[in-house]
């Protein structure tokens, strides 16, 4: 039983701070990896080779532009900081959207404002305390840098950029639930901005042309604020003072509607729409369209940008030799074409793919939570009928985000001047989806099992997975550790030949433990 609370503030913490821990140790546990790998990669000698690669336009858009790789700090701002600081940013604004819209949408912000308190009182101390959270994050970057001998000034900066990110984040979603309900759609509206603003940075570090669109979005400003270079404080002011400026606007914004609804509302009557709703088959798909169309559009923008860049790096490839014989002494020679690099490109967007057929399939378990099926399965279909629609039309979103991805890329390609066909861009593509079978059966294991905790486990399983595979092999792990990761079973096709005996494994894996989800998840209640 869990010990009462008293203040707002400390129901509000009670219910963020399982996410809030989950996310710094990861972000510590990530950057401690990093750390190592600069150790085991030589230090500064070792990466020394690595420069030219740094400065390919192709390889500054992905992971941003740093001017050495000559300490710990600054090697995992290059290999891993972009990719963190957009993880912070997800996680601050789906914690915004959760702590606002969510409670308004379920009745519970009413419960909150009862009382002396007022509205702007909850929602202040909701700000509070995701700028706190945010902080918590930050903090343990900051020590796990510091235990690792790096500079305190530039570990500082670094945890400074982690703070501003997440309050940027926490601000989106804060905004976005003024503007947007239910809180789904809003949380889609919040993550969809933040995406759009990574793809404005990628793109603002693709050629020394377009640096002016930095300053356009909150990634940039971090970007600038330079840890481990050359340290610019006054960088620091715009990424701190635009998300206190916009948590301004929300608590105005906020005053000025009625609660639980948004500020741009539809009216209360509108024609039924029956279309899809014949099934459990079909309603499994609509109910959740509006979140495949979401991340369709992310991933077919995402690959059409991989595909522009591919022409940079083979230019550079043809023009220099040294840079030649670099990829080929890290592992990366297949780089040299765009059809090396198009394979490596898409074996990265794996992790898309998978998370996005995992996450489809654990809403299943949060239609449970707020028991919107003790209805459904009361007087409709079974309940293995049930979930079999969750994970189909899970496949089937997987698949059709794929196909747009594998259009837009090959456009990008085409556009770039780079020789390419679009059956060769497909095959990459499909090799990026050999994790798919596997995963959902996990997402019906954690359904099946542990409902309340799915979403959170498999997330760090799916992190925690892909980052020991791009990692383990340079810090050197046993083989046997290697060999339980899932996706060290995934090639570079079309360059590499697919490990069908190791993905037959995986799937016979995922399916022995989908059976165990879906048994468990037919005979346990429904969880309230």
């Amino acid at each position: 039983m869990s010990r009462p609370v008293a203040t707002v503030h400390a129901v509000v913490w009670r219910e963020i701070r399982t996410s809030t821990i989950t996310v710094a140790i990861l972000v510590a546990g990530v950057i401690e990896i990093g750390l190592r790998s600069f150790v085991a990669s030589g230090g500064a000698l070792g990466t020394l080779a690595l420069m030219p690669l740094v400065k390919n336009p192709a390889v500054a858009a992905l992971y941003g532009r740093v001017d050495a790789l000559d300490t710990g700090g600054i090697f995992v701002v290059w290999k891993m900081g972009a990719f963190l600081l957009l993880m912070v940013a997800l996680w601050a604004a789906l914690s915004a959207t959760r702590l606002t819209r969510g409670h308004e949408d379920d009745g519970s912000w009413d419960v909150l404002v009862i009382g002396r308190r007022d509205r702007s009182s909850v929602l202040r101390t909701t700000i509070r305390v995701l700028g706190e959270a945010c902080a918590v994050v930050a903090a343990a970057s900051l020590l796990v840098l510091i235990l690792g001998a790096q500079s305190v000034a530039g570990s500082a900066y670094f945890a400074l950029g982690v703070l501003a990110t997440g309050w940027s984040g926490a601000a989106v979603g804060l905004l976005a639930a003024q503007f947007v309900a239910p809180r789904r759609s809003a949380s889609q509206a919040a993550l969809a901005l933040i995406v759009l603003a990574f793809f404005v940075r990628m793109v603002a570090d693709a050629t020394v042309a377009n640096e002016w669109l930095r300053d356009v979005t909150f990634f940039g400003w971090v970007e600038k604020i330079g840890a481990f270079q050359h340290l610019d404080p006054a960088s620091s002011l715009p990424a701190l003072a635009g998300p206190v400026l916009t948590v301004v606007a929300v608590v105005t914004l906020q005053r000025r509607r009625d609660a639980g609804g948004a500020l741009f509302t539809n009216t209360d009557r509108a024609a039924a729409r029956p279309r899809l709703l014949g099934s459990s088959w079909s309603f499994a798909w609509r109910e959740r369209a509006s979140v495949g169309r979401w991340w369709t559009l992310a991933l077919a923008l995402f690959g059409g940008i991989l595909g522009y860049l591919t022409h940079a790096l083979v230019s550079l490839a043809s023009t220099d030799p040294g840079y030649v014989s670099l990829l080929d002494r890290f592992g990366y020679g297949a780089m040299v074409t765009g059809v090396g690099f198009v394979a490596l490109a898409t074996a990265a967007l794996s992790v898309a793919f998978t998370y996005l057929v995992f996450t489809w399939i654990a809403s299943a378990a949060s239609d449970e939570l707020r028991g919107r099926l003790d209805v459904a399965l009361a007087t409709g279909p079974r309940r293995t009928t049930w979930i079999s629609s969750v994970a189909l039309s899970a496949i089937l979103a997987v698949v059709v985000a794929a196909t747009a991805t594998t259009l837009a890329m090959w456009v990008g390609v085409r556009i770039s001047g780079t020789p390419m066909s679009l059956a060769t861009v497909g095959q990459a593509v499909a090799s990026a989806l050999g994790l798919v079978p596997f995963f959902v059966g996990v997402g019906l294991l954690l359904v099946g099992v542990v409902p309340r905790a799915a979403f959170a486990v498999g997330s760090v399983l799916i992190v925690v997975a892909y980052v020991v595979q791009a990692l383990g092999p340079i810090l050197r792990w046993p083989a046997w550790s290697l060999a339980l990761d899932p996706f060290h079973y995934l090639r570079a096709v079309p360059v590499q030949s697919v490990d069908a005996v190791g993905l037959a494994w995986v799937t016979l894996v995922g399916v022995a433990v989908g059976v165990v989800g879906l048994r468990r998840y037919v005979r346990r209640d429904v969880v309230g």
